[in-house]
């Protein structure tokens, strides 16, 4: 009977512990303020794009290197396109054409003036009643195809824009402000369904760090962290945390943490090795403060 007791007593305090983590959801938090250990981390870009072409083409000319900075939107290569620029600029010209629609307005403008002039004529009885009508309705046909010329000269607009759409695809661009890492074509080589080109955006720069998940609840969104590139007389950086995985790897007990690395000018090399240490809660805050409002918080640290 009292181990019965013991068991209900223990089972009942296990609830109630379950239930108040459940209504604080602070259950899995790590409560002590324990300074996190220095860890490794890699420096990488935040985007590396492989720039294919969205047709199959011979590569006309090349705008772009390896290593030379391009905006988004920017020229890297471009396609061979005569048939597509003669195909544009026959559309664009038709498109700006309108002759054919002042040719109807002037049938227009006659039919009207005719039928006004044979009105007396038909009160007199010199026409007929059928050559009235034949008059008004050679009018009425000559409104209807002014207005089929400019339902033509809509179509022709709309030609023109696929034209353009068209020879644009022959265009290959940048989708992303960074740096060209590689050059897969050269001039006069066949495009088809692999990349051209490797572009890496390197502002803003990406920290990856694998963490032990003891330390699962101590590194929250938003928090501040100190990067120094392990290269000779490094610089320390002020990054943030960016992203936290709330699925951890289970075989090695770790789990990932991204940090953003604000990098205006590319002055901080991707694709090296670092070492991260996160600051504690008030030291986040204390940077926060200290930051004017719109300055990136980055540069070396006293």
């Amino acid at each position: 009977m009292k181990k019965q007791v013991t068991f209900s007593l223990s089972a009942l305090m296990l609830t109630a512990h379950i239930s108040f983590a459940a209504e604080t959801d602070q259950y899995w938090v790590v409560t002590d303020n324990n300074t996190l250990p220095e860890m490794d981390c890699v420096m990488e870009p935040s985007e590396v794009v492989d720039v294919g072409s969205a047709v199959p083409g011979i590569v006309e000319k090349i705008y772009a290197q390896p290593s030379d900075q391009v905006k988004t939107g920017a020229i890297l290569m471009q396609l061979e396109s005569d048939v597509e620029r003669a195909a544009a600029e026959l559309a664009n010209t038709r498109a700006r054409l309108n002759t054919a629609i002042l040719l109807r307005k002037e049938s227009v403008a006659f039919g009207e003036l005719t039928e006004q002039r044979n009105q007396g004529l038909l009160k007199k009885a010199v026409i007929s009643k059928q050559e009235m009508d034949q008059l008004q309705t050679e009018t009425r046909m000559a409104r209807l195809q002014v207005r089929q010329e400019r339902e033509n000269k809509l179509l022709a607009t709309l030609e023109s824009k696929r034209a353009d759409a068209v020879l644009e695809r022959r265009i290959i661009r940048s989708p992303v402000d960074g740096v060209v890492m590689e050059r897969f074509k050269a001039t006069g080589e066949y495009v088809d369904e692999g990349p051209v080109m490797k572009v890496a955006r390197l502002d803003p720069l990406k920290i990856e760090v694998v963490i032990p998940v003891d330390f699962l609840g101590r590194i929250n969104p938003e928090m501040a962290a100190e990067i120094t590139p392990v290269v000779t007389a490094a610089k320390t950086y002020l990054a943030q945390v960016d992203r936290i995985d709330p699925v951890a790897d289970a075989a090695s007990g770790t789990f990932a943490v991204r940090l953003s690395l604000p990098n205006p000018g590319y002055l901080i090399p991707a694709g090296i090795r670092c070492r991260v240490n996160f600051l504690p809660a008030e030291q986040t805050v204390q940077h926060n403060l200290q930051e004017p409002a719109g300055v990136t918080p980055v540069g070396q640290l006293n």
